[in-house]
């Protein structure tokens, strides 16, 4: 395997211009021009509600901070938040069906950005013409408000299987993480670190509270393929048959950092690394199950929160969810690879890391990248991806995090999703 091995002293110019081109997301980076390529969600539905008293929002991604409004026929506009005349946020600026008004002046901005009234101004003073901000395109998907950043024409939204079908319900985990995008993403490329962070160490956590300890297993076997829309992660435990669907179908890593992984019981989890700055990622838990007979039509998606640490601002080294976070988080704002030693066990990482350069090159030369979609067909109804649909694995009795499913589904968490 080529690449694994990394420098343990110095850091030559070439790791740390790779470096570079792997975390750095803000316009005109390599990685930021590849990364607008792509929707990603710039907020929740909850978040901006049709009836909100204040129906616009700050929101940053990808380095750009923008302003997310709703007027009242429930259409959505994104705008730069700055406004060009003296600088005040858009984002707390007077909603209008046809645009938003900055509040200090009440300069009005449409939702193509273009400045359409300066009231302060003579009567007949075209110095609006000339006044434009950013403006992107949002759809609202699946309990999301999604935005593109990348050039026109802006690709399909994806219609993620379970995220768009009607007998499934919906919620979402929201994690702030102060780090770069690339190091919570890669955690699904590590899969032997359930054996040692979610095994390992959740017993020696355990142990010391005087609580029971879980069963601990081995990975047998470990392989990574190429697909149309990223890898597909595949693991036989030991123990296990070769016949094993986490063996023959496995999971996907969809790109550029959404992982879909399975649970038992019909439970399926997008995990949404979203990149909001170099050093700051928003990590969206979207949890899809299947609706029960006799239950309610799920009419809003609901968002509760998923901490990475505790009150005191501890880490929580109890809870999965905030163990993997915990690990993120502990790399640093922004890590150095060439402080790493990669070794076989880090094939996975290598082929992520190693790939998305590859599709940063494509974006260079003008092509689109992997997992952009531009034909309907397939699209329509909706895309099904390569997914097991049971897990021979679990962490049964073991507290996945604080408030692992929405309070009002009144659901309880019995396992851990695979990853």
């Amino acid at each position: 395997m080529d690449n694994i091995t990394t420098p343990q002293t110095g850091r030559s110019d070439a790791m740390r211009e790779r470096n570079e081109r792997l975390t750095r997301v803000g316009p005109g980076t390599p990685m930021g021009k590849y990364l607008r390529c792509f929707w990603h969600p710039v907020a929740t539905s909850a978040e901006l509600k049709k009836d909100a008293d204040i129906p616009a929002i700050p929101v940053k991604l990808l380095g750009e901070r923008l302003a997310l409004f709703r007027s009242e026929d429930g259409s959505l506009g994104l705008v730069a938040e700055r406004c060009p005349h003296r600088g005040a946020a858009l984002s707390y600026g007077m909603v209008e069906d046809d645009g938003i008004r900055c509040p200090y002046h009440a300069w009005k901005f449409n939702k193509k950005g273009q400045c359409v009234d300066q009231p302060s101004e003579p009567e007949g003073s075209t110095n609006k013409d000339r006044i434009k901000i950013a403006a992107y395109p949002v759809q609202e998907m699946g309990g999301f408000i999604w935005a593109y950043l990348g050039p026109s024409p802006a690709p399909l939204l994806p219609r993620w299987e379970y995220a768009v079908r009607e007998d499934y319900v919906q919620d979402i985990g929201i994690s702030r993480m102060p780090c770069n995008w690339l190091q919570v993403a890669e955690n699904t490329m590590d899969p032997v670190h359930i054996e040692y962070l979610h095994m390992m160490y959740t017993n020696y956590v355990r142990r010391r509270k005087g609580l029971s300890t879980i069963p601990v297993r081995n990975h047998k076997k470990l392989a990574f393929e190429l697909f149309e829309y990223g890898i597909i992660k595949k693991r036989l435990w030991e123990g296990d048959n070769e016949d094993s669907p986490e063996w023959t179908i496995g999971h996907p890593q969809i790109f550029p950092g959404t992982a879909q992984v399975s649970y038992n019981h019909g439970w399926v989890q997008f995990q949404i690394r979203v990149p909001v700055d170099d050093t700051n990622t928003n990590l969206y838990w979207y949890n899809c199950r299947p609706h029960k007979a006799g239950d309610p039509q799920q009419i809003e998606v609901p968002i509760w929160d998923n901490p990475w640490a505790n009150e005191e601002g501890r880490y929580i080294p109890e809870q999965l969810n905030a163990q993997d976070m915990m690990v993120m988080l502990s790399q640093g704002d922004i890590t150095d690879h060439s402080q790493e030693n990669l070794l076989e066990s880090d094939k996975g990482v290598v082929l992520y890391r190693r790939t998305l350069l590859q599709e940063i090159e494509k974006v260079e030369r003008g092509e689109d990248p992997m997992g952009v979609i531009r034909d309907e067909a397939k699209n329509t109804p909706w895309i099904t991806l390569p997914i097991e649909e049971q897990i021979s694995f679990g962490f049964d009795g073991v507290q996945a995090s604080a408030a692992y499913v929405a309070p009002d589904l009144k659901q309880t968490n019995e396992h851990e999703p695979a990853k």
